[in-house]
């Protein structure tokens, strides 16, 4: 196998045809799961003087083709029939512990057995990168441009250098040093434009001592401990302890309105695992891991533990060390804080539980949610699902009794409901003269709300100045070259951008396709927001919240910081402002164009529409202040629209299960989609299809629907052509069981196109 080649079930040679029976060996032999995308696990054998540490959980150092790997041992056998001349042998047992306890060692296996990959896989996801591989390192890389650097600059790499372009004047930007690993992520670049910059000597890199994380010494909120709780908030408690104190495991699903006291129905659970001597873990939306949250969780318990994906590696072995070794037993983080090393897991909480973030979108595409829901199984522990706009699928579970229901239907203190009013834009006169984003009410409050010097959220979910424009020659718009995505327009930059593959280019004067000047704009975005209301309200402190603005968290937290003191009067954002934000100040929220959403290609559509207003709305009155929400629409009869306004989530909850009923999609069936990707359009579509005949001849008389091979709706990614197909199975999972196998299997034969598997897909997009 040549060096770097994806290993796959036929690298190992078949015996000769005319081989004796296999002889039974005996002695210490270990399963170690590898990460690679190779859905089995590879036996080695351990020599006496490693014995005593191979145990399950523990990593490993193995040969794998020509290289030193790392792997974690997964079983022990005392025999063995693979051949003396094919048996390799353990190299180097890593850890005098296992890092991988038995009941996260289970889970891991029902990981990679739910959504399709290789146990492997399921483990390197446990696992803080660090532990991925043989040694620490203890430094990490800052990059910053050199002074004296501007303009100039720029221009030389404006034509042929974008990608060195876009990293040059992020850096200009942001005036300081950065993570690279963070900045490369965020503009989705390589590493190769950081080396070619600092070739022309135009930016440091050097290798630096890694600081705490942040989040662990700026959390300052308090969340106060109220005497009593509401009589709903009591009874939920009291069920909660119930399972708690019987060590019993439940999984209920909290449902209350924004401003209920979620949050202290959490705390208090916490609090009562605590005193039982055991552990809890947290999930919060990413978005949502503010100072401000942190800040709750340690003004209640002191030392807790912080994860989530900006940590650098060591940061995140730290905490993980910390958890492992029990002297902090409370965790809160994103996604995959699920995995954290809590001991005697008592208290599992996932909150906003509806939020897509919560599915990871690569290998291993589990969804944390269902993970916490199975983990909290396997510790005889309590999950708490709270949201005050449930998933579809949640709430199912919850009718069935499959989940039990918990319900807060008031705001604590009894304060009213906002005021919520829909504006319909199409209407003659509801544009304000001059700047037709804003209708004349959402105007006229915002000015009210300067004069009482209170504070309003306006919020769009698009980012950019203008989001598409438009050729009315030949009636296309312009798109990015490598992907099937309009591209925006961000006036402070002057560059058009591909919002799915960062790609820039320059305002063309004449349409790309027909050579006809005047190009249109349609939409606007965020940058445009701020702009115009800038020059509406001049004497307004104004700041924006979006991934063009907010490059490293400690922007986030910056502008978090100076609204919370009230140095700004309004907030302008994207979906990073609709959740987790508790400000007393604010009586205004105004929900520009809520109505995008609703024309996407995906069955969810109404579902996140809804939950968004429900979400955004929830920010304003939340304290003594009286609340009021501007809904600006082109849609105002839509369901979600309709019962976002009202904020009422059982209507809404009905109207989208006749709809899924209808037609077969999830709560009432199970989902698992197979996106084929390739730079070749006729080779992804005839793969596609053969996979799509051969499910259908295997598996058509078992009941499994699969529709028809077309294209996905982002049909163009960073140049590969996509297909895909949906896979629906019935909710027993018995047939999901028996076909995931023969996929992985097909997608290990299949060389040329790119194939995933996603189980319980969050976005068909």
């Amino acid at each position: 196998m040549a060096r770097g080649q994806t290993p796959t079930l036929f690298d190992l040679e078949p015996l000769p045809a005319a081989a004796a029976p296999p002889v039974r060996r005996t002695g210490c032999f270990a399963r170690v799961a590898l990460n690679r995308p190779v859905p089995r696990e590879f036996t080695y054998a351990v020599s006496p003087g490693l014995l005593a540490h191979a145990v399950p959980g523990a990593r490993v150092a193995v040969p794998f083709g020509n290289r030193r790997s790392v792997g974690v041992i997964v079983e022990l056998e005392h025999e063995t029939e693979i051949p003396a001349a094919r048996l390799k042998d353990v190299l180097d047992v890593l850890d005098d512990e296992p890092v991988v306890e038995g009941e996260l060692l289970g889970l891991t296996r029902w990981i990679a057995l739910r959504y399709a990959c290789s146990w492997g896989e399921a483990l390197a996801a446990v696992l803080p990168a660090p532990l991925k591989r043989e040694g620490q390192r203890r430094k990490v890389p800052r990059i910053r441009a050199k002074a004296g650097l501007g303009a100039a600059e720029l221009e030389e790499l404006r034509a042929k250098h974008p990608e060195q372009l876009r990293l040059l004047r992020t850096l200009l930007e942001l005036g300081g040093s950065m993570l690279l690993r963070d900045l490369l992520r965020n503009l989705r670049l390589s590493e190769s434009p950081a080396r070619s910059l600092r070739k022309r000597g135009w930016v440091e890199i050097d290798y630096v001592e890694e600081k705490p994380d942040p989040l662990l010494s700026s959390s300052t909120a308090k969340k106060v401990r109220p005497e009593s709780l509401s009589p709903a908030q009591a009874s939920a408690l009291e069920r909660v302890s119930a399972r708690l104190v019987a060590r019993e495991h439940a999984t209920f699903l909290l449902h209350g309105v924004t401003g209920s006291g979620k949050t202290e129905v959490y705390l208090r659970a916490i609090e009562q695992a605590l005193a039982q001597g055991r552990g809890a873990i947290v999930l919060v939306p990413e978005i949502a891991l503010t100072p401000q949250t942190v800040g709750w969780f340690r003004s209640r318990f002191g030392a807790v533990s912080v994860l989530h994906s900006r940590m650098s590696d060591g940061q995140r072995l730290e905490e993980w060390r910390t958890l492992q070794r029990g002297e902090t037993r409370v965790v809160v983080g994103a996604r995959s804080a699920i995995f954290a090393p809590v001991r005697d897991l008592g208290v599992i909480v996932v909150d906003e539980e509806h939020e897509p973030s919560f599915k990871q979108e690569s290998v291993p595409r589990y969804h944390a949610r269902d993970v916490a829901v199975e983990r909290a199984r396997r510790a005889g522990a309590v999950c708490l699902l709270g949201s005050a706009t449930p998933a579809l699928e949640s709430w199912y579970a919850a009718q069935i009794g499959r989940y039990e229901l918990l319900s807060l239907p008031l705001r604590v203190g009894g304060g009213a409901p906002c005021k919520i009013d829909v504006v319909d834009m199409k209407r003659d006169g509801e544009k304000t003269r001059g700047a037709p984003l804003f209708s004349r009410v959402l105007l006229h409050h915002l000015g009210e709300v300067l004069k009482r010097k209170e504070q309003a959220i306006l919020f769009l979910n698009r980012r950019g100045f203008v989001p598409v424009l438009y050729c009315a020659g030949c009636q296309t718009t312009v798109v990015c070259g490598h992907c099937s995505t309009a591209l925006t327009w961000h006036r402070r930059i002057q560059r058009l951008v591909c919002h799915t593959c960062c790609q820039e280019r320059d305002l063309p004067r004449a349409c790309p396709t027909c050579s006809r000047p005047g190009l249109r704009d349609v939409g606007v975005g965020s940058e445009k927001v701020e702009h115009d209301l800038a020059r509406l309200l001049p004497a307004a402190r104004i700041a924006r919240m979006d991934s063009d603005t907010m490059r490293r968290r400690e922007d986030y937290e910056e502008t978090l910081g100076a609204f919370e003191r009230h140095e700004l009067d309004v907030l302008v954002g994207t979906q990073m402002i609709a959740k987790g934000l508790d400000f007393p100040r604010v009586t205004l929220v105004g929900i520009l164009a809520a109505d995008q959403a609703l024309n996407l290609p995906d069955f969810r559509s109404e579902e996140r529409t809804f939950q968004l207003l429900a979400q955004v709305a929830g920010r304003a009155g939340r304290a003594h202040l009286p609340g009021r929400v501007i809904v600006q629409t082109t849609e105002p009869l839509q369901a979600a629209i309709v019962h976002g306004a009202r904020v009422d989530y059982a209507s809404m909850a009905r109207h989208l299960e006749k709809s899924r009923l209808e037609h077969s999609y999830p709560p009432f069936v199970r989902l698992c989609r197979v996106v084929f990707e390739d730079q070749e359009l006729e080779r992804c579509v005839a793969t596609t299809q053969r996979f799509e005949l051969s499910l259908k001849d295997r598996f058509d008389a078992a009941g499994l629907s699969v529709t028809e091979a077309h294209p996905a709706p982002l049909a163009l990614v960073r140049g590969k052509h996509r297909q895909h197909l949906l896979l629906k199975f019935p909710l027993d999972g018995a047939l999901l069981e028996r076909v995931l196998p023969w996929l992985m299997e097909e997608c290990q034969n299949e060389t040329r196109t790119d194939v995933k598997i996603d189980v319980d897909p969050a976005s068909l997009m």
